[in-house]
């Protein structure tokens, strides 16, 4: 019995012993990131930042295929959709019976078995919105969305930054004697 303790803490001693050095290692390649956690944490707000608005600027574009080569029909919402796609299907100009892979844009308050009016693009007719809707519905979702994105990750950075110059005060500069030269001449230094 004692043999299998002894062993048992034998092998317990050498996965904390592990662990630790796991930890150490991984103190040591993260060490520069955790001194640059202001910056990248203002860095990932901004890339969120510029995603949402190029959502906004992609329905935009959206908008103004559709606008350029109109075409209008009454189409029937579709079962089988979920959170991002609301499937319509509805017959076009050409009396082609048209179903689009991508579903509807701004297809809020769409359900199941209704008739609404959408326009799509003739020339390609997977464009299709919800008539009388454009991007301009996305602009308050997205702005909170941004502001909420700010109000999180704004605090967050102060406080990571703030953190780093009390640290850096705090006596992790190691003091240079002054009576001390160097033993060789500086780079550039005229002869």
């Amino acid at each position: 019995m004692n043999d299998v303790r002894a062993v048992m803490g034998a092998e317990a001693r050498s996965a904390f012993a592990a662990a630790r050095t796991a930890w150490d290692v991984t103190r040591t390649v993260l060490a520069p990131v955790g001194r640059r956690a202001p910056e990248i944490v203002v860095t990932v707000g901004i890339v969120l930042s510029v995603l949402a608005v190029l959502v906004l600027v992609g329905a935009a574009r959206n908008d103004a295929s559709i606008s350029a080569d109109q075409g209008t029909a009454v189409a029937e919402v579709l079962d089988g959709g979920d959170l991002g796609h609301t499937f319509v299907r509805f017959t076009a100009s050409d009396g082609a019976v048209l179903t689009p892979d991508t579903g509807v844009l701004y297809p809020r308050g769409l359900e199941p078995g209704n008739y609404v009016v959408v326009e799509y693009d003739r020339s390609k007719p997977e464009l299709v919105r919800v008539a009388g809707r454009s991007w301009t519905a996305g602009l308050g979702p997205v702005a909170l969305g941004i502001v909420g994105l700010w109000v999180v990750l704004g605090p967050t950075a102060w406080a990571l930054a703030r953190r780093r110059r009390a640290g850096s005060a705090g006596g992790g500069d190691v003091p240079v004697p002054d009576d001390v030269t160097p033993d060789r001449e500086p780079v550039g230094a005229a002869r």
